[in-house]
Protein backbone atom coordinates (compact mmCIF):
# COMPACT_ATOMS: atom_id res chain seq x y z
CA UNK A 1 0.00 0.00 0.00
CA UNK A 2 1.32 3.33 -0.95
CA UNK A 3 2.60 5.30 1.91
CA UNK A 4 1.68 8.94 0.41
CA UNK A 5 -1.89 9.86 -0.27
CA UNK A 6 -3.15 12.97 -1.98
CA UNK A 7 -6.06 15.05 -1.10
CA UNK A 8 -9.07 15.15 -4.27
CA UNK A 9 -6.58 14.28 -6.65
CA UNK A 10 -4.72 18.17 -6.39
CA UNK A 11 -1.17 18.07 -6.06
CA UNK A 12 -0.37 21.61 -6.17
CA UNK A 13 -1.87 24.64 -5.23
CA UNK A 14 -2.23 26.94 -8.07
CA UNK A 15 -5.93 28.23 -7.41
CA UNK A 16 -4.25 28.84 -3.92
CA UNK A 17 -1.27 30.82 -4.94
CA UNK A 18 -3.28 32.65 -7.67
CA UNK A 19 -5.40 33.69 -4.84
CA UNK A 20 -2.08 34.52 -2.43
CA UNK A 21 -0.52 37.00 -5.13
CA UNK A 22 -3.71 38.64 -5.80
CA UNK A 23 -4.75 39.11 -2.24
CA UNK A 24 -0.71 40.64 -1.88
CA UNK A 25 -1.83 42.96 -4.51
CA UNK A 26 -4.98 44.07 -3.39
CA UNK A 27 -3.05 44.90 0.38
CA UNK A 28 -0.49 46.64 -1.21
CA UNK A 29 -2.77 48.67 -2.82
CA UNK A 30 -4.68 49.19 0.14
CA UNK A 31 -1.49 50.39 2.30
CA UNK A 32 -1.03 52.87 -0.61
CA UNK A 33 -4.42 54.57 0.02
CA UNK A 34 -3.74 54.08 3.85
CA UNK A 35 -0.34 55.75 3.60
CA UNK A 36 -1.85 58.80 1.53
CA UNK A 37 -4.69 59.53 3.89
CA UNK A 38 -2.67 59.44 6.74
CA UNK A 39 -0.10 61.77 5.21
CA UNK A 40 -3.26 64.02 4.55
CA UNK A 41 -4.48 63.46 8.35
CA UNK A 42 -0.91 64.74 9.50
CA UNK A 43 -1.40 67.79 6.99
CA UNK A 44 -4.74 68.40 8.51
CA UNK A 45 -3.40 68.06 12.33
CA UNK A 46 -0.47 70.78 11.51
CA UNK A 47 -3.27 73.25 10.38
CA UNK A 48 -5.36 72.83 13.09
CA UNK A 49 -2.06 72.89 15.63
CA UNK A 50 -1.65 76.52 13.76
CA UNK A 51 -4.74 77.67 14.15
CA UNK A 52 -5.48 76.60 17.78
CA UNK A 53 -1.94 78.06 19.00
CA UNK A 54 -2.98 81.59 17.37
CA UNK A 55 -6.53 82.12 18.82
CA UNK A 56 -6.96 78.98 21.42
CA UNK A 57 -9.71 77.64 19.84
CA UNK A 58 -11.36 75.12 21.42
CA UNK A 59 -13.06 73.28 18.60
CA UNK A 60 -9.09 73.08 17.17
CA UNK A 61 -8.42 70.79 19.76
CA UNK A 62 -11.05 68.58 20.03
CA UNK A 63 -10.48 68.55 16.18
CA UNK A 64 -6.64 67.73 16.63
CA UNK A 65 -7.50 64.63 19.39
CA UNK A 66 -9.78 63.41 17.29
CA UNK A 67 -7.40 63.34 14.40
CA UNK A 68 -4.75 62.01 16.55
CA UNK A 69 -6.71 58.79 17.47
CA UNK A 70 -7.62 58.41 13.78
CA UNK A 71 -3.78 58.72 13.10
CA UNK A 72 -3.19 55.96 15.77
CA UNK A 73 -5.63 53.82 14.26
CA UNK A 74 -4.58 54.34 10.28
CA UNK A 75 -1.18 53.57 11.62
CA UNK A 76 -2.00 50.28 13.34
CA UNK A 77 -3.92 49.11 10.15
CA UNK A 78 -0.69 49.96 8.71
CA UNK A 79 1.17 47.44 10.74
CA UNK A 80 -1.30 44.80 10.36
CA UNK A 81 -1.87 45.18 6.94
CA UNK A 82 2.34 45.18 6.58
CA UNK A 83 2.60 41.64 8.98
CA UNK A 84 -0.43 39.86 6.62
CA UNK A 85 1.13 41.09 3.31
CA UNK A 86 5.18 39.55 4.65
CA UNK A 87 2.96 36.52 5.71
CA UNK A 88 1.54 35.91 2.45
CA UNK A 89 4.53 36.54 0.30
CA UNK A 90 7.07 33.94 2.57
CA UNK A 91 3.74 31.83 1.85
CA UNK A 92 4.18 32.15 -2.01
CA UNK A 93 7.91 31.96 -1.74
CA UNK A 94 7.46 28.17 0.23
CA UNK A 95 4.58 27.46 -2.27
CA UNK A 96 6.91 28.44 -5.36
CA UNK A 97 9.76 26.22 -3.42
CA UNK A 98 7.51 22.71 -2.92
CA UNK A 99 6.52 23.19 -6.82
CA UNK A 100 10.19 23.55 -8.24
CA UNK A 101 11.15 20.72 -5.74
CA UNK A 102 8.52 18.60 -7.38
CA UNK A 103 9.14 19.93 -10.76
CA UNK A 104 12.83 18.55 -10.64
CA UNK A 105 11.51 14.72 -9.09
CA UNK A 106 9.28 14.36 -11.42
CA UNK A 107 12.37 15.17 -14.10
CA UNK A 108 14.59 13.11 -12.24
CA UNK A 109 12.25 10.06 -11.79
CA UNK A 110 10.07 10.26 -15.48
CA UNK A 111 13.59 9.23 -17.23
CA UNK A 112 13.38 5.80 -17.49
CA UNK A 113 9.51 5.27 -17.21
CA UNK A 114 7.18 6.53 -20.41
CA UNK A 115 7.79 5.56 -23.85
CA UNK A 116 7.24 6.58 -27.21
CA UNK A 117 3.66 5.92 -26.61
CA UNK A 118 2.76 7.80 -24.11
CA UNK A 119 1.64 11.45 -24.47
CA UNK A 120 4.07 12.96 -21.75
CA UNK A 121 7.89 12.41 -21.19
CA UNK A 122 10.79 14.39 -20.54
CA UNK A 123 12.05 16.36 -23.47
CA UNK A 124 15.82 17.45 -23.36
CA UNK A 125 15.93 20.94 -24.18
CA UNK A 126 18.98 21.98 -26.65
CA UNK A 127 19.40 18.28 -28.13
CA UNK A 128 19.78 17.77 -31.57
CA UNK A 129 17.01 15.50 -33.46
CA UNK A 130 18.99 12.18 -33.81
CA UNK A 131 16.40 10.65 -35.75
CA UNK A 132 17.28 13.24 -38.99
CA UNK A 133 20.56 12.87 -38.58
CA UNK A 134 20.23 9.42 -39.14
CA UNK A 135 17.71 9.38 -41.66
CA UNK A 136 19.81 11.81 -43.80
CA UNK A 137 22.81 9.65 -43.48
CA UNK A 138 21.25 6.31 -43.87
CA UNK A 139 20.20 7.88 -47.48
CA UNK A 140 23.70 9.44 -47.94
CA UNK A 141 25.69 6.61 -46.97
CA UNK A 142 23.96 2.79 -47.22
CA UNK A 143 27.07 1.29 -45.91
CA UNK A 144 28.05 2.65 -42.90
CA UNK A 145 25.82 5.29 -42.20
CA UNK A 146 25.66 4.73 -38.35
CA UNK A 147 29.47 5.76 -37.87
CA UNK A 148 28.90 8.82 -40.52
CA UNK A 149 25.44 9.82 -38.08
CA UNK A 150 27.11 9.45 -34.48
CA UNK A 151 29.82 11.77 -35.97
CA UNK A 152 28.02 14.28 -37.58
CA UNK A 153 25.84 14.05 -34.41
CA UNK A 154 28.66 14.78 -31.93
CA UNK A 155 29.96 17.58 -34.40
CA UNK A 156 26.70 19.56 -34.66
CA UNK A 157 25.63 18.79 -31.09
CA UNK A 158 29.14 20.31 -29.62
CA UNK A 159 28.10 23.65 -31.76
CA UNK A 160 24.92 23.98 -30.49
CA UNK A 161 26.61 23.90 -26.89
CA UNK A 162 29.79 26.29 -27.88
CA UNK A 163 28.93 29.61 -25.87
CA UNK A 164 31.41 31.30 -28.52
CA UNK A 165 29.16 30.59 -31.58
CA UNK A 166 25.88 32.75 -31.86
CA UNK A 167 23.75 32.34 -34.71
CA UNK A 168 20.99 34.72 -33.87
CA UNK A 169 19.41 37.94 -35.01
CA UNK A 170 16.84 39.98 -33.09
CA UNK A 171 13.90 41.22 -35.05
CA UNK A 172 10.69 42.44 -34.33
CA UNK A 173 8.41 39.36 -33.95
CA UNK A 174 4.55 40.30 -32.64
CA UNK A 175 5.11 43.89 -31.97
CA UNK A 176 8.11 42.62 -29.77
CA UNK A 177 12.27 42.57 -30.12
CA UNK A 178 13.32 38.51 -30.22
CA UNK A 179 16.63 37.06 -31.23
CA UNK A 180 16.00 34.45 -33.60
CA UNK A 181 18.09 32.15 -35.92
CA UNK A 182 20.37 34.29 -38.17
CA UNK A 183 19.84 32.30 -41.46
CA UNK A 184 22.75 33.73 -43.29
CA UNK A 185 25.50 32.67 -40.57
CA UNK A 186 27.89 30.53 -42.41
CA UNK A 187 28.28 27.47 -40.51
CA UNK A 188 24.22 27.37 -40.82
CA UNK A 189 24.14 28.16 -44.38
CA UNK A 190 26.63 25.15 -45.03
CA UNK A 191 24.72 22.22 -43.04
CA UNK A 192 21.71 23.59 -45.05
CA UNK A 193 23.51 23.24 -48.41
CA UNK A 194 25.12 19.85 -47.46
CA UNK A 195 23.05 18.21 -45.70
CA UNK A 196 19.17 19.60 -46.39
CA UNK A 197 16.46 20.72 -44.78
CA UNK A 198 15.74 18.73 -41.92
CA UNK A 199 18.72 18.52 -40.44
CA UNK A 200 19.08 22.42 -40.45
CA UNK A 201 15.84 22.74 -38.77
CA UNK A 202 16.59 20.06 -35.81
CA UNK A 203 20.27 22.41 -35.32
CA UNK A 204 17.84 25.30 -35.42
CA UNK A 205 15.38 23.97 -32.64
CA UNK A 206 18.21 23.12 -30.49
CA UNK A 207 19.72 26.21 -30.55
CA UNK A 208 16.82 28.27 -30.12
CA UNK A 209 15.43 25.76 -27.22
CA UNK A 210 19.19 26.35 -25.45
CA UNK A 211 18.65 30.28 -26.16
CA UNK A 212 15.43 30.08 -23.82
CA UNK A 213 16.52 27.77 -21.40
CA UNK A 214 20.33 28.13 -21.25
CA UNK A 215 21.51 31.05 -23.15
CA UNK A 216 24.98 31.57 -20.92
CA UNK A 217 25.53 27.90 -20.48
CA UNK A 218 24.62 26.37 -23.03
CA UNK A 219 23.32 23.09 -22.12
CA UNK A 220 21.40 20.68 -22.44
CA UNK A 221 17.99 21.15 -19.95
CA UNK A 222 15.17 18.64 -19.30
CA UNK A 223 12.41 19.08 -19.41
CA UNK A 224 8.47 17.88 -19.03
CA UNK A 225 6.86 17.85 -22.42
CA UNK A 226 3.85 16.64 -24.09
CA UNK A 227 4.91 15.30 -27.16
CA UNK A 228 1.37 15.32 -28.61
CA UNK A 229 1.02 18.74 -28.73
CA UNK A 230 5.41 19.45 -28.80
CA UNK A 231 4.96 21.83 -26.35
CA UNK A 232 6.11 22.24 -22.58
CA UNK A 233 3.82 20.55 -20.11
CA UNK A 234 2.65 21.40 -16.72
CA UNK A 235 3.34 20.23 -13.59
CA UNK A 236 -0.65 19.90 -13.20
CA UNK A 237 -1.45 17.52 -16.45
CA UNK A 238 1.56 14.85 -16.31
CA UNK A 239 0.74 14.42 -12.35
CA UNK A 240 -2.91 13.61 -13.65
CA UNK A 241 -1.64 11.62 -16.76
CA UNK A 242 -0.01 9.67 -13.36
CA UNK A 243 -2.94 9.48 -11.93
CA UNK A 244 -4.90 7.86 -14.56
CA UNK A 245 -1.63 5.62 -15.32
CA UNK A 246 -1.86 4.09 -11.63
CA UNK A 247 -5.56 4.01 -11.71
CA UNK A 248 -5.42 1.47 -14.72
CA UNK A 249 -2.35 -0.06 -13.46
CA UNK A 250 -3.59 -0.86 -9.89
CA UNK A 251 -6.54 -0.02 -7.58
CA UNK A 252 -5.58 3.80 -6.82
CA UNK A 253 -7.74 6.05 -5.38
CA UNK A 254 -5.92 8.35 -3.10
CA UNK A 255 -8.12 10.63 -0.88
CA UNK A 256 -5.44 12.68 1.01
CA UNK A 257 -2.15 14.13 1.22
CA UNK A 258 -0.74 12.05 4.37
CA UNK A 259 2.40 10.81 4.97
CA UNK A 260 0.84 7.45 7.18
CA UNK A 261 4.25 5.95 8.38
CA UNK A 262 5.25 8.94 10.23
CA UNK A 263 1.72 10.26 10.99
CA UNK A 264 2.38 13.44 9.50
CA UNK A 265 1.17 15.84 6.45
CA UNK A 266 3.57 14.75 3.39
CA UNK A 267 5.06 17.00 0.79
CA UNK A 268 3.95 17.42 -2.93
CA UNK A 269 7.91 16.25 -3.72
CA UNK A 270 7.28 12.85 -1.57
CA UNK A 271 4.26 12.13 -2.93
CA UNK A 272 5.63 12.55 -6.49
CA UNK A 273 8.42 10.44 -5.63
CA UNK A 274 6.18 7.65 -4.14
CA UNK A 275 4.40 7.63 -7.08
CA UNK A 276 7.35 7.29 -9.68
CA UNK A 277 7.91 4.59 -7.97
CA UNK A 278 4.82 2.28 -7.88
CA UNK A 279 5.12 2.82 -11.80
CA UNK A 280 8.50 1.62 -12.10
CA UNK A 281 7.53 -1.05 -10.06
CA UNK A 282 4.07 -1.92 -11.91
CA UNK A 283 5.09 -0.63 -15.65
CA UNK A 284 9.29 -0.82 -16.12
CA UNK A 285 9.53 0.57 -19.88
CA UNK A 286 12.54 1.68 -21.99
CA UNK A 287 13.56 5.48 -22.00
CA UNK A 288 12.17 7.60 -24.76
CA UNK A 289 14.68 7.73 -27.76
Amino acid sequence: MCAYLILNNKFFRNEEDTVCRRRVKELEKREAQIDLERKSLLIQREKLKAKSSTKHDYISTIQIDALRKELEEKVDELQSMDTLNQTLIIKEHMSNLELKDAHKELINGLQDIWNDQDLFGIKRMGEVDEKLFKDVCLKKFPNGWEVNAEELILLWQANVSNPIWHPFKTEFLDGKLQEVIDKGDSKLKELRSVWGEEVYKAVADALMELNDYNSSGRYVVPELWNFNERRKASLKEVIKYMIEELKTLKSYVPPELWNFNEGRKASLKEVIKNMIEELKTLKPLKRRR
